[in-house]
């Protein structure tokens, strides 16, 4: 008889030997939920960021109109000045010689106008004689008293005394047109030698100082620039060069903030009062230059600082706002399995609508509008196909760019010159509206639904239409318990790719 050997196990053991042979028990995987957020009023503002110089608001360059030695300079930096205040003296010596010389021109002018009045008295002496003599000898010669050749030399004694009269005449006018140049060259001299004191043209602070004494200036050319004066400083502008790709919607009565680097802690506020027309470039960058006023009244901004500014284009208040990272949920083809719920928002929508609304508003009739939506329809076809696919989200923003060159390519082909003029005004004044494709949750699963976003400030953006106030936009897919306005914005799990 064979006996059997039966070893006893331990109770521990035997459960750890169970447990290896079964395998380890599944840790459910944890259950995730949408994250979402709500719209909500508030303000919405778009900020214009640039950089510029301070300056004076009215700043007034004073020069020399006469060359010379500078013989004194009464002013300096920082001082106050009145209108008519001597800043400066250049030496007067040779203003004073020409203005002297002149002068003496113009005595002899007048010594010479003399000269020829009594000419024009002397000629007009003889030509009343030789008239006299004239009439006599013309008596004679009636009565046959004289001969023939007496008369005609009386006649030319006549002749010669009154082109002696007009000559004489004539050389009164010339005197006299002398005596007026050289009375305008008088006026110039002493202009020159009243120049020769600067004076300020307004009252102001001199906050340049170009000269010393004993320095000679010259202003053959060019006047010299010896003083600059700023009107006042409790008034300074800022010169705010602006990419041309910020000057959209940017015009004068605009407000500007800015900071300066001294007193980065005390903002300025300003207003915006011109976009100058005239633009510069840079490595190929254009920008223009807004001029913008502000007050300075503690004087502590100083020309030449630089302003760092945000300028304010646009300002709504009380509209219906979402935070940016609303729009940048993009789903997984695997989220929108789990997640995604048919309803009325899943179903694809029209979207050459919009450009059916422009032609009707411009004036198109119904028969052409529809002449128009055959053609566009078949254009797009499959551009439609695609961005109304869910399954491929990463190809809806370049289809919407190419969908748009499609019907602006239909449109121009379609209308008219005038036509085409109606429907891109139009377009412009609906620039900061576009529509976009989010994502709303609804009883625990999500939709896709259009909505049109407007004005962005970088933080929220407005919401146009196709969102009420109590609607909860999705921006991501977490773990459960994240719950509401958690959440990845991009939706994808860990590890996952994009198909």
């Amino acid at each position: 008889m064979i006996k059997r050997r039966v070893f006893g196990v331990p109770t521990a053991l035997a459960a750890v030997l169970l447990l290896s042979a079964c395998g380890e028990p599944e840790v459910a995987a944890p259950e995730r939920a949408l994250s979402t957020i709500s719209p909500d009023r508030g303000e919405i503002r778009r900020v214009v960021g640039a950089t510029g110089k301070i300056a004076a608001r009215d700043e007034v360059t004073v020069g020399s109109e006469v060359s010379g030695r500078v013989l004194e300079v009464l002013v300096d930096f920082n001082d106050m000045v009145s209108v008519d205040q001597v800043l400066a003296i250049i030496d007067p010596t040779t203003s004073q010689n020409r203005l002297k010389q002149v002068q003496g021109q113009l005595e002899n002018a007048r010594a010479q106008i003399a000269v020829q009045q009594a000419s024009i008295e002397r000629a007009q002496v003889s030509f009343d004689n030789a008239k006299r003599q004239m009439t006599r000898q013309q008596g004679l010669f009636d009565q046959d008293a004289i001969s023939e050749s007496q008369l005609e030399q009386a006649q030319r004694d006549m002749g010669l005394a009154k082109a002696d009269m007009a000559l004489a005449e004539a050389r009164l006018v010339a005197s006299q047109a002398s005596e007026r140049q050289l009375l305008a060259q008088v006026s110039e001299a002493r202009a020159d030698l009243a120049r020769t004191t600067i004076r300020s043209p307004i009252d102001g602070v001199v906050i340049d100082r170009k000269i010393d004494p004993g320095q000679t200036v010259q202003s053959s050319f060019n006047a010299p620039e010896l003083f600059a004066i700023a009107a006042d400083l409790s008034e300074i502008t800022v010169d705010a060069s602006v990419v041309e790709s910020d000057v959209a919607g940017l015009e004068a009565g605009d407000t500007a903030r800015f900071t300066v680097d001294a007193y980065p802690d005390d903002p300025v506020e300003g207003v915006v009062r011109q976009l100058r027309l005239k633009p510069t470039e840079q490595n190929n960058i254009v920008s223009y230059t807004a001029v913008i006023e502000a007050e300075n009244p503690n004087g502590m901004l100083i020309p030449g600082m630089t302003a760092n500014l945000q300028i304010t284009t646009e300002t709504k208040n009380g509209v219906l706002r979402l935070p940016v990272a609303a729009e940048r949920f993009r789903p997984s083809p695997a989220d929108i399995a789990e997640f995604q719920t048919a309803s009325a928002d899943d179903a694809p929508t029209d979207m050459l609508q919009p450009t059916y609304d422009r032609l009707r508003a411009i004036g198109l009739a119904d028969s052409r509008i529809d002449q128009f939506k055959s053609r566009a329809e078949v254009a797009t076809q499959k551009v439609r196909d695609v961005i109304n696919n869910p399954e491929m989200p990463w190809m809806h923003a370049r289809m919407r760019t190419q969908l748009a060159e499609l019907m602006d390519n239909q449109v121009n082909s379609f209308l008219s010159a005038d036509e085409r003029q109606a429907y891109a005004e139009l377009v412009a004044s609906e620039r900061t509206i576009r529509p976009v494709d989010l994502w709303v949750e609804n009883g625990g699963k999500m939709s896709q639904r259009t909505v049109r976003l407007g004005l962005s400030d970088g933080s929220f953006i407005e919401v146009v239409d196709g969102l009420a106030e109590g609607d909860r936009v999705v921006t991501g897919i977490a773990a459960g318990g994240a719950g509401q306005g958690g959440g990845r914005p991009g939706g994808r799990r860990p590890g996952s790719a994009r198909p």
